[in-house]
């Protein structure tokens, strides 16, 4: 039984597949992070945080290889299925017993891990239009401007981007709530998007003072990235 469990977590067809993308996305973002810090030392100023930001996310996809590949290959099979449809409540009702409270809570989970899903995807959506924000904010709002609130020049880009964080932080909220009784993958999404978009709103307050402000730059970069790539992954694990 140890050596099939062994068989089904190291060398399944999903496995596999995981051990691929990890082979190919953590030196992608290693060789990348690598790449900016020689641009950083000699002299760009912006690639001191791209020189970050990779390596982040080189440990965050080797982070999220290692609990895929060591969630239960049982837990991974059941949290796959999905309820049949016509019969099914017929089939429930003529259940007894601890079958029919077995059943019932799966059905359950089920629809808390779909809800949870969309409520996910949603959430990548809006971190993504948050990303597309903030790049333009920092293409059309002076990076040495003068610590203030609001900017004088560019103050429509910014306060977009500021603004739609707040949604972003009630769903973070909202997802994690949701998740608390769901499976490993769904609350290690959860918390995952929750820290990054703590991170995010960390960086945009930094943003505010001149002397903090390249750093909340980067907090920012970082923290939406992480939570881009905690809200997709019950999207990444669905296709696997």
């Amino acid at each position: 039984m140890t050596a099939r469990r062994m068989r089904d977590r190291w060398w399944s067809r999903r496995a596999l597949l995981l051990h691929l993308e990890v082979a190919i996305i953590a030196p992608g973002c290693a060789i990348a992070g690598w790449w900016q810090a020689t641009r950083a030392l000699a002299g760009n100023g912006l690639s001191w945080f791209y020189s970050v930001e990779w390596p982040v996310f080189a440990v965050l996809a080797i982070a999220g290889w290692w609990y895929l590949i060591h969630e239960d290959p049982e837990v991974y099979k059941a949290r796959r299925a999905r309820p049949r449809q016509g019969n099914d409540q017929t089939e429930v009702e003529g259940m007894m017993g601890g079958q029919l409270a077995t059943m019932t809570g799966t059905i359950k989970t089920l629809t808390v891990e779909r809800t949870a899903a969309r409520l996910a995807r949603v959430m990548a959506i809006l971190v993504g239009l948050e990303l597309a924000l903030g790049i333009l904010a920092l293409i059309f709002v002076p990076i040495g401007r003068p610590s203030a609130l609001v900017p004088l020049r560019g103050a429509a880009f910014f306060l977009v981007h500021a603004v739609i964080g707040l949604p972003i932080a009630l769903g973070a909220a909202l997802l994690l709530v949701q998740v608390r009784q769901s499976t490993r993958i769904a609350r290690l999404s959860g918390w995952i998007g929750f820290v990054g978009v703590g991170f995010s709103a960390l960086g945009g307050l930094m943003t505010i003072s001149h002397p903090l402000r390249i750093g909340g730059v980067a907090l920012m970069g970082i923290g939406t990235f992480v939570a881009g790539f905690g809200y997709l992954l019950p999207t990444f694990e669905k296709l696997s």
